[in-house]
């Protein structure tokens, strides 16, 4: 009868532990986050072959991933910006650790030659 105990116990304590795993594995699960900047730009040139590239650069080293970099943007409702890029994180603290790097505030300078305006936020998505 001994066993039987012992067994069921080790059942119980087994599916317990499980359970909590499972739950810290999922408490830990974050969003991906997304960045999004509206960009009215001046100088084309200094934009696209100065400024582009760097950044780019800095957002596949932070990991990273542009979904849209689109200059034709049709607006719905209120005024379109004039350009649109959008990129994808893992989380919202990839985001803010790119936004806060060295590599990309070394290009901030470069931006600020090519452009009149930006306007960036990032939001979470859902898992």
């Amino acid at each position: 009868m001994k066993t039987y105990h012992a067994v069921a116990l080790a059942m119980v304590a087994g599916i317990l532990i499980g359970g909590l795993v499972v739950q810290g594995i999922h408490a830990q699960a974050r969003p991906p986050a997304y960045y999004v900047a509206e960009i009215d730009v001046t100088n084309e040139n200094i934009y696209n072959k100065d400024w582009a590239p760097k950044a780019e650069e800095t957002v596949k080293a932070a990991g990273g991933t542009y979904l849209v970099r689109s200059t034709d943007v049709e607006r719905i409702e209120g005024a379109a910006p004039k350009r649109l890029l959008i990129s994808k994180w893992d989380n919202i603290d990839k985001l803010t650790a790119w936004r806060e790097s060295q590599a990309y505030m070394r290009t901030l300078p470069i931006l600020d030659k090519a452009i009149k305006s930006v306007r960036s936020y990032a939001v979470e998505g859902v898992n």
